[in-house]
C-alpha cells in the first residue's frame, strides 16, 4: 500500500499486442491506503507481477478498459490463480465495458473447458459501465470515458479519483481533444502512444500527440502501449515513456 496520504502507480507492462522490444502487455497496479487494484489486465500480467515479487492476493479490483485481447486476456489466468495458487474467500470485482462479463467466461471456457465446470469459490462481481458511468469501490470513483478505439464495441477511457489525487487513463484510442479537459490538473496522466509516425490503426502517432503536449496541465505525463517504431524513437524524446516496474508516487 501507498504511504499516508499517497497514491503509488506500478507499471505492470507498457507494450502494445505485440510485446514490442520485449516488453510485457498492458497492465498498471494502483495502491492507495485503502485498495489494492488493476488498470487492464494483459496476458502477461501474473508473470509481471511475480517477477517484482507483488502479491495478488492483495488486489481488490481490477478496470479493463477494452475487450482487446492484450487488455484482458489475463483474467482468466488471474481467476485461476484466485481458485488454485491464491485460494481467494473476499470478493472481487471486474470493471469494464458492456459485454466484460459474458467475454470473460467465453474467454475461461475456451482456456480450461474442464475448469469452466468448476464453481468459483469466491464471490466474483462484474460491473458494466456504459459511456459517462461512474461507479465506485473502495476509496475510488471511476468515472468511463468512451474513446473512439473500436466500432462495433465500447472502449473507454478512465478517470480515477481517489481522495484528493487524480489519474487519467487514456485506454487505447486515437487522439481526442477531450483528453485535455480529463487530463487537466491531473496527477498523472497515463497516455498510449503506440506509433511514432506510420499509422497502426486507431492509436494515438507520437506527431500528432506532440503538437498537442504544451496544452495539457497534468502534473506527470507518462506515454505507454508502445510500439516497436516508438520504442526506437523514445530516447530521442523529452518526454517520460513507460517502462516495466517504474513506480509513481503521487
Amino acid at each position: 500500500m501507498g504511504a499516508a496520504g499517497s497514491v503509488d502507480v506500478t507499471i505492470l507492462g507498457s507494450s502494445d499486442a505485440f510485446c514490442s522490444g520485449g516488453h510485457a502487455h498492458v497492465a498498471y497496479l494502483v495502491e492507495t491506503g485503502v485498495s489494492s487494484f488493476l488498470v487492464d489486465c494483459g496476458p502477461t500480467l501474473l508473470m509481471s507481477m511475480k517477477q517484482r515479487g507483488l502479491s495478488t492476493a492483495a488486489l481488490d479490483f481490477v478496470a479493463i478498459s477494452h475487450l482487446h485481447g492484450d487488455h484482458f486476456a489475463g483474467l482468466p489466468f488471474l481467476i485461476l490463480e484466485y481458485m488454485y495458487e491464491q485460494p481467494r474467500e473476499r470478493p472481487f470485482v471486474i470493471v469494464g465495458p458492456p459485454g466484460i462479463e459474458a467475454r470473460a467466461w467465453t474467454l475461461f471456457q475456451t482456456l480450461y473447458s474442464d475448469l469452466s465446470r468448476e464453481t468459483v469459490p469466491f464471490p466474483l462481481e462484474f460491473r458494466e459501465l456504459d459511456a459517462e458511468a461512474r461507479t465506485t469501490i473502495g476509496d475510488v470513483e471511476i468515472h468511463a470515458v468512451q474513446v473512439p478505439h473500436q466500432v462495433d464495441e465500447v472502449s473507454l477511457a478512465y478517470e480515477l479519483t481517489i481522495g484528493t489525487k487524480r489519474i487519467v487513463y487514456s485506454g487505447d484510442s486515437p487522439w481526442i481533444d477531450r483528453f485535455v479537459d480529463l487530463s487537466r490538473d491531473a496527477d498523472l496522466f497515463l497516455c498510449e502512444c503506440t506509433a511514432y509516425e506510420r499509422s497502426m490503426g486507431p492509436h494515438i502517432q507520437w506527431k500528432t500527440l506532440e503538437p498537442q503536449l504544451s496544452k495539457l496541465s497534468c502534473r506527470r505525463l507518462v506515454l505507454t502501449h508502445l510500439g516497436r517504431e516508438m520504442r526506437e524513437h523514445a530516447h530521442e524524446l523529452d518526454v517520460e515513456c513507460a517502462t516495466e516496474g517504474l513506480k509513481i508516487r503521487l
